[in-house]
């Protein structure tokens, strides 16, 4: 047997020693678990609304869950389109997530040209809630109900008025729907920020303003402000004795879509991160200090896949889309 050539001996290991340093990048550059740094969830409307107690109080379970920061960050402006073309701009990474309500799919059907696709743009996250909006006056006002209302715009056109937080907003098109079903004429009074729209009301500068209940119910319990009907498919467990819409005009009929509030991130997000992400949002949801704060203020928490949130926001696209042209509501 010849023995072992020292200089073949030699080069073997002088390649094994170069691939092993060249696979040392490579391991020490492979990706982190998700998420490796903060989070930022854009809330596209003013401090105090619903979008926001709702992104605070998962944020904040969240950063305690994820051991990472979470920043709620609100970007109001144009009935939401300008918070949510900040998450659309952002990277598709899972660390920017939008706090998305209704107006997020019903906006885009108020203008000639969309400011951004909600289908095609982004991918569902999870769907936290469903949340009655309330038709409040002020606790000084003279109605006492729907009917008084009704009664008051019929013998007097147009001089009510109501206070909406601003074009393509379920306070917008669910009045406007009522006018439509109750054949009557009350003025829109659109605002850029919803707590001054509700202060407008309870001074009686505006009529009437249809609140999201977690802004409005703090206002009703201290009686500051009266609700006359709560618009949704059901009454209320915060609100027990106060009617639907349907029953206060006693049209059974009449449907009423509640707010919901849910989580979206931008279409190419890892699959792996917002597996994550709804894994551990559902899991904030569902803490007691999150659910007895949320279910304090009047929210129904819900419990869907993100085919079903999917779906849901595809139906309510197609529907906004059809009842903008039909009511005549345009953003532009």
């Amino acid at each position: 047997m010849k023995p072992a050539n020292p200089h073949r001996r030699t080069l073997l290991s002088a390649v094994a020693a170069v691939a092993a340093a060249r696979a040392l990048p490579a391991a020490a550059q492979s990706p982190a678990p998700f998420p490796s740094r903060g989070l930022r969830i854009v809330v596209p409307f003013a401090a105090g609304t619903g979008s926001d107690v709702v992104a605070r109080s998962i944020g904040q379970k969240l950063a305690e869950q994820l051991g990472q920061p979470v920043v709620a960050e609100n970007r109001e402006g144009a009935g939401g389109v300008v918070g949510t073309n900040v998450v659309r701009q952002a990277p598709a990474d899972g660390y920017t997530l939008l706090m998305a309500a209704n107006p997020f799919t019903i906006a885009p059907g108020t203008f000639a040209t969309a400011p951004y696709d909600p289908l095609r743009e982004f991918v569902p996250v999870a769907k936290i809630a469903d949340v009655p909006i309330v038709l409040t006056v002020a606790a000084n006002s003279p109605f006492q109900t729907l009917r008084d209302v009704v009664a008051h715009a019929k013998a007097n056109p147009g001089k009510l008025t109501y206070a909406s937080s601003g074009k393509g907003t379920p306070s917008q098109f669910e009045t406007e729907l009522f006018k439509q079903a109750a054949g009557i004429d009350i003025l829109e009074v659109p605002y850029k920020n919803t707590a001054q729209a509700l202060t407008d009301t309870m001074s009686g500068q505006v009529s009437m303003y249809p609140s999201a209940m977690p802004l409005a119910l703090p206002q009703i319990r201290a009686g500051r402000a009266r609700a006359l009907a709560i618009i949704d498919r059901r009454r209320t467990p915060a609100l027990p004795d106060v009617p639907t819409m349907a029953e206060a005009l006693q049209m059974p009929s009449f449907v009423a879509t509640p707010l919901w509030y849910g989580f979206v991130v931008r279409a190419g997000t890892p699959p792996d991160a917002i597996s994550r992400l709804e894994a551990e949002i559902r899991r904030a949801a569902q803490t007691p200090e999150v659910r007895e704060r949320l279910v304090g203020l009047g929210a129904q928490l819900v419990d869907i896949t993100n085919d079903e949130f999917a779906s849901q926001m595809k139906a309510e696209v197609e529907k906004a889309a059809r009842l903008a042209k039909e009511l005549g509501i345009r953003n532009d």
